[in-house]
């Protein structure tokens, strides 16, 4: 079975666990914190192919152990 996680978890566990804010991230990936807000609610999702690339880079990015860096 394939396990999925929403962009609600992801987001989630990228503000718990690396203490990084929903503005960071939206100023990361080139979009609003209310936009972020809305994917972390499940008010909405990622449309464009764009953001997901550029929120999948972001979580890469900042999946290792290390403390996070936003350069």
């Amino acid at each position: 079975m394939i396990q999925t996680t929403s962009i609600q978890q992801i987001i989630q566990d990228i503000t718990d666990k690396k203490d990084v804010s929903l503005e960071q991230i939206a100023g990361e990936i080139g979009v609003s914190s209310m936009t972020v807000y809305r994917w972390k609610k499940g008010q909405a999702k990622p449309k464009s192919r764009i953001v997901l690339k550029a929120l999948t880079d972001y979580i890469n990015r900042n999946s290792s152990g290390e403390p996070n860096t936003l350069n």
